[in-house]
């Protein structure tokens, strides 16, 4: 094998497979970033056996075939070579897979791997696909992703409901403490799917898309994958089995007090006052609702904060505590210049959600000791 690359177009590509390649694992194989020249097209590929991404790269192929390299020796090698993007380097693989890699005056010889012992991604049946722009999947992964959970005390709290209706894409994440729902129309109609996304797979992916309005993504689904594709760019990842939670019934339309408010200014104020919060604090912020002004009072061992913010409340005043760290990302998700708030009891989950319910934010209160306050 012997193929050539601008130094930009092979950094761009071990960049968007990296992602791929797992921190720990038993097979040595699957350290490896494998590039396939065997087909006509420069193809690079990393695999976890539950991830993976294949990637077309521009180049020129010399010498058709394919070598699988230890990933982080291969792209620590490609990243110090000279900062000129659009230097030339070769590629090229002897009799016993050993790569030779040039690049100017610099010669670089590492051990690979045969290209055959490489686990490909899956093949996943275009069957059951959606398209969507890549601008409105990278915003709903981004505004959902940070309610699922960081264990695996439940696994299927690590991923998000993906979920299509006709022409409804609605994904769902919770944490136990916290749901967030996002909700878009799609161009077309398409036959009822539903997958649990791995939410570490989904992270991924939202930094690997553009984000363009007018890019295309293309999510294929089947019985235990879902298949992204894009830019050249393939990323297959397993889904998590069972059946996700039922989040309607945890969904009240009932309230007793709601305030509209400015989001801006409201999220400033709760930013400012995370300032006395550390990771394990469970101070909670509380809120004082009366009349038309929206009292928020934190008091931890660092300090302490009042402030006041306008509202429009409509029904009953209320005292109601959070961690103010939920409604942060929950306000720094929304758009919108006015949000609404629902709330009940002093024990009840407030709602943050709009008219067109677009997007709906649960967020479970915390106990407070009201005579301190």
């Amino acid at each position: 094998m012997k193929l050539q690359f601008k130094k930009n177009d092979l950094i761009e590509s071990i960049n968007i497979v990296s992602k791929a390649v797992p921190s720990k694992t038993t097979m040595s194989i699957l350290e490896c970033i494998l590039l396939d020249a065997s087909n006509g097209k420069i193809e690079l590929m990393a695999n976890d056996t539950e991830f993976g991404i294949e990637t077309e790269c521009e180049g020129n192929i010399l010498v058709p075939g394919k070598v699988a390299l230890e990933a982080k020796l291969f792209s620590e090698i490609i990243r110090r070579l000279p900062q000129d993007n659009d230097i030339e380097v070769t590629i090229e693989t002897d009799e016993r897979n050993n790569a030779i890699i040039s690049c100017e005056n610099s010669i670089f010889k590492i051990a690979g791997r045969d290209g055959n012992e490489f686990t490909v991604l899956p093949k996943i049946d275009r069957n059951q696909s959606i398209s969507l722009s890549q601008f409105t999947l990278k915003n709903v992964i981004n505004q959902t992703i940070f309610s699922i959970a960081l264990n695996d005390s439940n696994k299927k709290m690590t991923g998000e409901l993906f979920e299509v209706k006709e022409d409804n894409f609605t994904v769902t994440s919770l944490d136990g403490h916290r749901i967030s729902i996002r909700r878009t129309k799609l161009n077309d109609k398409y036959p009822d799917a539903k997958a649990i996304v791995p939410g570490k797979a989904l992270s991924e992916i939202s930094k690997i898309l553009t984000g363009g309005v007018y890019d295309e993504v293309v999510l294929s689904f089947s019985s235990n994958h879902i298949m992204f594709e894009f830019n050249n760019t393939v990323v297959v990842t397993r889904l998590i089995d069972g059946e996700y939670f039922h989040v309607a019934q945890m969904l009240s339309e009932d309230y007793e007090t709601k305030i509209q408010v400015n989001r801006r200014k409201l999220l400033d104020c709760i930013e400012r006052s995370t300032i006395f919060v550390r990771d394990n604090d469970k101070q909670p912020l509380v809120l004082k609702i009366e009349d038309n002004v929206l009292g928020l009072k934190i008091n931890t061992d660092l300090g302490t904060m009042d402030a006041e913010v306008a509202i429009n409340k409509t029904g009953n005043d209320l005292m109601i505590g959070f961690n103010p760290r939920f409604l942060v990302d929950a306000l720094r998700s929304i758009e919108d210049e006015e949000v609404s708030i629902y709330m009940s009891i002093p024990r009840s989950p407030c709602f943050i959600r709009d008219d067109k319910e677009t997007y709906t934010y649960m967020i479970l209160p915390v106990n407070f000791n009201a005579d301190a306050v």
